[in-house]
C-alpha cells in the first residue's frame, strides 16, 4: 500500500493571480475635462441622468446631439521612447503592457449632449477615477447656463417604502404642484456620482432653479437597479417640471421598463 504524505497539496483547479499591473502606490491620472456646445442651440432646461436609467434620455422626443463632453488622459498617451531606451528589453515590455492598462483603464470618453423641445439632457456613466465626477461638474456648470432649470437624477436605496423623494437646494425654489406633493429626502440617505458633484457645484454657483429627484434603487455605486416604479414616477415628475408631453412621455417610459425589466425588478441582489 502506498501512502501519500499528509502534507502533499492538491494543485487548485482555478488559480487568481494577482494583477501585477495595478500600483496603488501612485495616484490616479487627473482627466482633462471639455465641454462644447453648439452656440446655436436655445435651450431652457438641463437634464442630468445617471447611464443606469439612460431610458429617461433615450424616451425624449426628436433627441438629437447638440455638443459633447470630452474626458481625456493625455499624458497616459504620451510614450517617452527615449526613456525606455535605455531599458533591457523585459523592462520595455513590462513598461508597454502597463501604458495599455492604463489606457484600458482610464479609456478616453465622448458623452453625447442631447437636445429635445428646449431641453439638454446628458447621460453620464459611472468612472472608476471619482475624482473625474468634480473635474467634470466644474466644467459642465461654466460651460452650460446655471439660470437654466436644472433637473439632477440619482439612485440611492431609500429604505421607505416611497419611490422617489427630492432632494432640497438651499438656492432653489419651486412652486410646482406635482414637485410639492415629493417626499423629501431624509438622513441617513445619500446621493453619490455625477449628480452629487453637479449639485455641489450649483450649490456653490447659488443656482436658482435646482431639482434633484432621488429614485429608490439598489446594487453596487455606479451600477445600481432602480425600481419599475421609480422610473415610471420619475418620468411623470419630469413631464410635469418640463415641456414634456405627459401621456405620451410616461407611456413610452412604462411600456419600456415592463418589457426589460419586468414588473418587479428589485431584491434581485443578496
Amino acid at each position: 500500500m502506498l501512502i501519500k504524505p499528509a502534507t502533499e497539496i492538491r494543485n487548485p483547479r482555478h488559480t487568481l493571480d494577482d494583477d501585477d499591473l495595478n500600483d496603488d502606490s501612485q495616484p490616479n491620472p487627473i482627466p482633462q475635462v471639455q465641454t462644447t456646445l453648439d452656440p446655436s442651440t436655445a435651450y431652457d432646461s438641463v437634464l442630468i441622468v445617471p447611464n443606469t436609467i439612460s431610458l429617461i434620455q433615450s424616451q425624449l422626443p426628436s433627441a438629437k446631439t447638440v455638443g459633447r463632453v470630452v474626458i481625456d488622459y493625455p499624458e497616459l498617451y504620451n510614450v517617452e521612447t527615449e526613456q525606455l531606451a535605455e531599458y533591457d528589453e523585459d523592462e520595455q515590455l513590462y513598461a508597454a503592457m502597463k501604458q495599455e492598462h492604463l489606457k484600458t483603464e482610464f479609456p478616453k470618453l465622448e458623452i453625447p449632449i442631447m437636445a429635445s423641445n428646449r431641453i439638454l439632457c446628458i447621460a453620464m456613466p459611472h468612472f472608476k477615477n471619482i475624482i473625474t465626477y468634480n473635474i467634470l461638474a466644474r466644467d459642465l456648470v461654466k460651460s452650460v447656463s446655471i439660470d437654466k432649470e436644472w433637473v439632477l437624477l440619482s439612485p440611492s436605496n431609500l429604505n421607505n417604502g416611497q419611490t422617489v423623494n427630492k432632494l432640497e437646494s438651499s438656492f432653489s425654489t419651486s412652486s410646482n404642484p406635482v414637485l410639492a406633493k415629493v417626499p423629501s429626502l431624509q438622513p441617513p440617505h445619500t446621493i453619490t456620482g455625477a449628480s452629487a458633484a453637479i449639485l455641489s457645484q450649483l450649490n456653490l454657483a447659488q443656482a436658482p432653479h435646482v431639482t434633484t429627484l432621488v429614485l429608490d434603487s439598489e446594487g453596487q455605486l455606479g451600477y445600481e437597479k432602480s425600481d419599475n416604479d421609480a422610473i415610471v414616477d420619475t418620468a411623470y415628475i419630469l413631464a410635469s417640471v418640463l415641456p414634456i408631453d405627459q401621456q405620451a412621455y410616461v407611456e413610452s417610459i412604462s411600456s419600456k421598463v415592463r418589457k426589460f425589466n419586468g414588473y418587479s425588478n428589485l431584491g434581485m441582489y443578496i
